[in-house]
């Protein structure tokens, strides 16, 4: 199906979990073959759980929590915001969202020095849906 969405050279094709069930090595075939159609006349939206499959193709994040769009951003304009990075337990800078891991605490700050970050989706996600409402307050403000 995905490969008569290409042939067709539709403008808009909307995939549900692309990447469910392929090994890695199918994944990176996948990825390789969505970039190399992408092109500003087509959209290609893809609803997925497995953003680390597809975070390489991704520019636009869209949020859908209990059936409302909480975020609708580009990838730039997300780290313009905020600053992802991984906080030791000694650091006492204050996260709009954190999670323990065996590193540290993985963490999403308010970016106020303009620096960048990739943006992580599932971090992010993790934050939007324990509905953290300065954090989603921030992504949706307009900066002049």
């Amino acid at each position: 199906m995905i490969a008569f969405g290409l042939a067709t050279n539709t403008s808009l094709l909307v995939m549900d979990e692309p990447t469910n069930g392929l090994d890695i090595p199918s994944k990176v075939q996948f990825r390789k073959i969505i970039a190399s159609v992408l092109t500003e006349e087509r959209c290609i939206i893809i609803s997925t759980h497995q953003v680390r499959d597809l975070d390489s193709l991704i520019d636009t994040l869209v949020v859908l929590h209990n059936r409302e769009i909480v975020v609708n951003q580009t990838l730039d304009t997300i780290s313009e915001k905020l600053y992802f990075t991984t906080l030791d337990a000694h650091d006492s800078q204050i996260a709009l969202y954190e999670e323990e891991t065996m590193r540290g605490k993985n963490a999403i700050l308010n970016n106020t020095n303009g620096l960048y970050s990739k943006v992580d989706m599932e971090l992010l996600f993790n934050a939007i849906i324990s509905n953290n409402k300065p954090l989603i307050n921030l992504l949706n403000t307009t900066t002049v």
